[in-house]
């Protein structure tokens, strides 16, 4: 199932540019030439828009949710199908969603985050009234009119979950999942049970808790979030005043264990909410309190950052529902305690969202910027997504030499590690996420020939941190790999682990077998100069080979193409993805049973002989990355090109992103933009 792309005409609409992607869907803007007016326009995509018995549930639903009338949830105007695609017509808010709004601003002041709570609930009570349960109430799921004034006006949105009373059919989420969000689900909805007033009135709760600190009232994985819903202590605020007791017994209430001791309903949740909104202190924000029991973790005013998402979200929600069912036996059985197991929860860093520099669980982009001859290192620049789009980028003043991505001290966030080789010394800075820069320096063997260039981070003896691979390219002996494994702050001396029949042997580090452990991916040139891969995977203090493939054609040639690794489909492997030399192709390569799957095609451009021809030679592309830019658990592809279309370099640069559906890469959209003028004739690429 194609979906639709701006500016093309969708049944009567005109579609104007993208709001948002999300598990269902795409929404945009759109222009409703028969009343002259924007509108919001959901298009639902992937498996379940295929399925014949979801439509009928869907388009039921969409009547139902018609039938609204409410001042806080936003109006739908149209709901049908085009070519068998169902989707959604609603208002169109001019705003931002909850989440971005504290995630850029913060946490709101305790009088306004009561206000817009009380207007959701609202909201909420007039839709439990026709029967309808939202059934995924978060933050991004709610839009506000004027934000941070005080005519900001709050709307429930993507009712597309929802299910009304009455209405009979399956559930339109995939069998065996869980609809909603882990972060705002009810300890029952997380047992399996199904969706009811009350726990849209508990995922309310965990809303106006994120709205006062900035975050959710549980983190961690997922598996741990469930069990702290079950199990964790309510998150109380800091403080003792007699408004701070008073706001902390209605968190109590919305956030109870037993849905019984919750309020009996939203009008009740808001009355309650409205009672405080006087009694608050002007501009007064409040702090949360310090963990009080296993289970609980509190941070300070930023947003958590997620776990990266492994599995698809029918099998995640699976897994995760058994692992909550059976988790509380397995507990009392152990040798161990639940508080024991907890506290290693804690310990143990959650896996970094791909590309995640600024610790917001969206994917980023590092663009190095270089200039033959420099007498100083230039700039590296740091490029935020929002899920949605790409803000200001950040430049700051790079360290000498040539910049990788990795996690250096095993926190699980993205440190930039620089190597600056100079007379068989290999001079070595970091630049952790967290901490103080750090330096070292590595001794070389002069009879390697191993330069900054071409190095690679893995984790290769699975301490949590990645070690650093080195290639050696001596003129009269075989291609090397030597390994300098990671100390606190350091480097052991490197050694080598591999020789290589394989000339140009360039090392490309993944979990590629998804067991959690790195191994590398080689490519060269064989005696009988055919381009081949080889799966390497380390073997105490060295690489072993366990899979080799042959590629054909220049256009995949691993010097000509640009190859990228990352977890592209979402299944907790990583991939080697080529980006056809000439433009026309982009190939995801995967590895199972220690073996080369054939190469899919992920995008196709069509291009002429001669368009392909130049391409090879100057594509107008300065660099390539693979970042999970929206932060949906599949890593994107992100393109810095030139924006002029003869690739010259006047004009300054532009971002280019391929959004991921776990199955092809989507057609390039614009999301930010590098002002580089005066200096754009300086080289750009991308830091992976």
């Amino acid at each position: 199932m194609r979906v639709p792309t701006v500016g093309e005409q969708f049944g009567r609409y005109r579609l104007d540019r993208v709001l948002g992607r999300g598990g269902m869907g795409v929404v945009f803007a759109a222009t409703d030439p028969r009343l002259q007016r924007t509108v919001a326009l959901k298009v639902i995509t992937g498996a379940l828009a295929s399925s014949p018995e979801f439509r009928q549930r869907f388009q039921a639903e969409a009547a139902a949710l018609a039938r609204l009338d409410s001042p806080h949830v936003i109006a739908i105007h149209d709901h049908d199908e085009v070519d068998g695609t169902p989707y959604i017509v609603t208002q169109y808010i001019d705003g931002s969603d909850l989440w971005t709004w504290l995630r850029e601003h913060g946490p709101l002041p305790a009088r306004s985050a009561l206000q817009l709570c009380a207007q959701l609930a609202r909201g909420l009570a007039d839709a439990h009234r026709v029967g309808v349960v939202h059934r995924d109430v978060k933050p991004s799921n709610v839009l506000i009119r004027d934000p941070g004034t005080p005519d900001q006006h709050a709307y429930l949105c993507d009712f597309g979950i929802a299910r009304a009373d009455g209405v009979d059919g399956p559930v339109p989420t995939a069998a065996g999942s869980v609809a909603g969000t882990w972060s705002y689900l009810s300890p029952e909805r997380a047992e399996g049970l199904p969706a009811t007033p009350s726990s849209d009135g508990y995922a309310l709760g965990c809303v106006l808790w994120a709205c006062l600190t900035g975050h959710e009232p549980y983190q961690g994985t997922d598996v741990q979030v469930a069990l702290a819903h079950q199990q964790a202590p309510i998150p109380r605020l800091a403080g003792d005043s007699a408004f701070t007791a008073a706001l902390n017994a209605v968190i109590a209430r919305a956030l109870a264990k037993d849905p019984a001791d919750r309020y009996p309903d939203a009008t009740a949740f808001r009355v309650d909410l409205e009672r405080l909104v006087p009694l608050a202190p002007p501009d007064t924000r409040e702090a949360p309190a310090p963990p009080t029991g296993p289970g609980t973790s509190v941070r300070g005013a930023a947003p958590v950052v997620r776990r990266r998402s492994r599995w698809p979200l029918a099998v995640a929600a699976t897994v995760a529902l058994a692992l909550v069912a059976g988790l509380t036996a397995w507990l009392v059985t152990r040798d161990r305690t639940p508080t024991a197991e907890a506290e290693d929860a804690e310990k143990a860093p959650a896996a970094a969202v791909q590309g995640d520099l600024t610790g917001d669980a969206y994917g980023d982009v590092l663009i190095h910027q270089t200039r033959f001859e420099a007498l100083s290192p230039l700039s590296i620049w740091t490029v935020p997504s929002t899920g949605l789009q790409f803000g200001s980028p950040r430049r700051v003043g790079a360290e000498a030499g040539r910049p990788l991505l990795g996690d250096l001290d095993g926190d699980g966030r993205s440190d930039v590690l620089w190597l600056d080789e100079d007379d068989d010394r290999l001079s070595v800075v970091v630049v952790p996420a967290r901490g103080e820069r750090w330096t070292a320096e590595l001794d070389l063997d002069p009879a390697f020939d191993i330069k900054d260039y071409n190095a690679a981070l893995a984790d290769l003896d699975d301490d949590g941190r990645d070690d650093l691979v080195l290639y050696g390219d001596p003129s009269d002996e075989l291609d090397s790999l030597h390994v300098a494994l990671a100390q606190d702050r350091g480097f052991a001396a490197p050694t080598q682990w591999y020789s290589s029949d394989l000339s140009d042997t360039l090392p490309r580090a993944g979990d590629f077998d998804g067991d959690g452990r790195d191994e590398l991916i080689v490519s060269g040139t064989d005696a009988q100069n055919v381009d081949q891969l080889r799966l390497l995977r380390p073997e105490d203090g060295r690489l072993v080979a366990v899979a080799e493939k042959a590629l054909g054609g220049a256009a995949v040639d691993p010097l000509l193409a640009g190859w990228l690794v990352g977890d592209v489909d979402g299944d907790g492997a990583d991939e080697l993805v080529a980006s056809n030399a000439t433009g026309r192709a982009v190939f995801v390569y995967e590895i199972a049973d220690d073996a080369f799957a054939p190469r899919t095609r992920w995008h196709a451009t069509r291009l002429s002989v001669d368009e392909a021809r130049k391409n090879v030679w100057d594509s107008g592309v300065a660099g390539e990355g693979l970042s999970d830019v929206d932060g949906d658990g599949t890593a994107d592809l992100v393109q810095l090109r030139y924006t002029a279309n003869d690739g010259s370099k006047d004009d300054g640069l532009n971002l280019l992103v391929q959004l991921s559906d776990g199955a092809a890469f989507g057609d390039p959209q614009p999301w930010g933009a590098l002002a580089c003028a005066p200096e754009c004739d300086d080289g750009f690429t991308i830091v992976d």
